[in-house]
């Protein structure tokens, strides 16, 4: 809304420019043009609000997947696997 504003703010500075008569009106006007339309391209866009706390759910507690350990590296790798993505062993 705020860039929206100094947007129109820099249109009626322009039709101000071609109105006027005197050079000072002019100036001022040409000033006011340079904030107006300045200001409102480079505003940032307000952040989202914050998702509410409760959207998220807790983490399952017993695991999706059959784990086993490489015998390798000692790092727990999935048990169709047949090498290890962390030391490249065979599993």
């Amino acid at each position: 809304m705020l860039r929206l504003t100094f947007f129109l703010s820099g249109i009626l500075a322009s039709i101000n420019f071609y109105l006027a008569d005197s050079l000072t009106v002019q100036i001022i006007s040409i000033l006011g043009i340079l904030f107006g339309l300045g200001i409102a391209i480079s505003w940032p866009e307000p952040l989202p609000p914050p998702p509410p706390p409760d959207l998220w759910s807790e983490a399952p507690d017993d695991k999706e997947r059959d784990m086993k350990l490489c015998s390798s590296c000692g790092k727990a790798v999935d048990r169709k696997w047949s090498m290890c993505p962390y030391c490249s062993k065979k599993v």
